[in-house]
């Protein structure tokens, strides 16, 4: 008896230790994925973040941490419906709000174009400590940055490095803001210190190198794509890049290999056009080469290099008008240019209200093809003026040309509105 009694207790204690195991590896296991679709979120690594944060709703449903994250992982991904949801339920869980989701509610409308509406607030949370602050000063600069508005993302990824000096990522976006502001030297040593404290960003080490190629710096631009080379031979960008560095150091037979290699995984990329069409020229092959800097023509109506050597290849063939003609535009555009640039470049210190320069920037940047910010741009014109014959024009031409008709008379309807003499 005495004997069973202690069997009995021995199991007894063994279970107890088994369920002890087991409880401990149940809790090791969930916080790990916590840890995980934390690190994740962080990373924008958004389908690892997903996979985890699954199995943290499982464990903890009625937690507002793991709510929120949920939330920021499904905004980050442009989910904002599901985001919302999160959110509410977060609402609901700790009945009211706290930081956390106030902080991410505002985040959400920036992401849909509000930051203008919500800059003050968010900034107001940074300025008194809050504990996230890097998440608002990184959301608040790329909706700047998307629609070019230098200054003010110059002014929180600066901020976000004296709170965070050892995260490559606000040099690495400041460097992006500089080098549109065509402050390429202070680009380039951002870019630099982007590297330095993450050499694996293969994209920022690219761009580096066409600086340098850009203005002449080419033995250091050549270092970095022969790195680049090495880690991913196959990569179309990286070809096309050191096809160029090839063309400029006139190694013609490299640079055409690499250029049309990049070519056929590229095809609408300027730079390769016209340094391909350039090598036809010198090869004779005007058809080629004008072809070549039609089709670079056709991705962006302003693009002055193009239209340069347009220039030469119809003079090349005896179209001495279309030349002239060519010539002409290619004056025009080069203006257009460099009043655009201004613009941008005064705006980053100090905002315009001229509805003039605003629709010159909006439609040249239609003209690029690069339609979110012309439209930014164009709407800000009409925000000052909405009366505005040349956007009015511009957005009426566009959306015609994209096939809305209703948003194309609405435009139309401005012009012949505005054009009617006052009662």
């Amino acid at each position: 008896m005495v004997r069973l009694l202690a069997r009995l207790a021995l199991a007894i204690l063994l279970a107890g230790v088994l369920v002890s195991i087991a409880a401990g590896g149940v809790w090791w296991y969930a916080h790990y994925h916590w840890d995980a679709a934390q690190a994740a979120v962080k990373d924008y690594h958004l389908d690892d973040a997903r996979h985890h944060l699954r199995i943290c709703l499982m464990f903890w449903p009625n937690d507002v941490d793991v709510q929120v994250l949920a939330a920021r992982a499904d905004r980050y991904d442009g989910n904002f419906d599901e985001a919302e949801k999160h959110l509410n339920k977060a609402l609901k869980l700790g009945k009211g709000s706290n930081q956390k989701i106030q902080v991410e509610f505002l985040l959400m409308r920036v992401q849909r174009g509000e930051e203008d509406e919500v800059q003050r607030e968010l900034i107001h949370y940074v300025e008194n400590g809050y504990p996230e602050a890097p998440v608002i000063l990184e959301t608040l600069a790329i909706a700047y940055m998307r629609n070019l508005r230098g200054g003010v993302a110059y002014t929180c990824l600066s901020r976000w490095i004296q709170l965070a000096p050892s995260d490559y990522r606000p040099y690495d976006m400041r460097g992006w803001v500089q080098d549109k502001l065509a402050d390429w030297e202070n680009a380039i040593e951002d870019y630099s210190k982007a590297l330095e404290l993450n050499p694996d960003l293969p994209n920022t080490r690219l761009r580096v190198a066409e600086l340098r190629l850009e203005h002449n710096k080419v033995k250091e631009a050549e270092a970095h794509l022969e790195l680049l080379a090495k880690q991913f031979p196959e990569r179309a960008d990286v070809k096309a890049r050191l096809g160029q560095c090839r063309f400029i150091q006139d190694k013609r037979e490299e640079a055409r290999s690499l250029l049309e290699e990049a070519e056929r995984d590229m095809p609408d990329d300027a730079p390769v056009l016209i340094d391909l069409a350039q090598l036809d020229m010198q090869e004779g092959h005007w058809d080629k080469a004008e072809s070549r800097l039609r089709h670079a023509l056709s991705l962006d109506s302003t693009n002055a290099e193009a239209r340069y050597n347009l220039a030469a290849c119809l003079e090349h063939s005896g179209r001495a008008a279309e030349a002239e003609a060519a010539r002409e535009q290619w004056r025009k555009d080069t203006a257009l240019l460099q009043r655009v640039s201004k613009t941008i470049q005064s705006e980053a210190e100090r905002p315009t209200r001229d509805p003039d320069r605003l629709s010159e920037v909006g439609a040249a940047m239609l003209g690029a093809k690069n339609i979110q910010v012309g439209l930014w741009w164009l709407h800000r014109a009409l925000k000052f003026d909405p009366n505005h014959q040349p956007t009015h024009q511009a957005l009426a031409d566009y959306y015609e040309r994209i096939g809305d008709k209703d948003k194309a008379a609405l435009h139309r309807r401005q012009l012949k509105s505005a054009k009617e003499p006052a009662r």
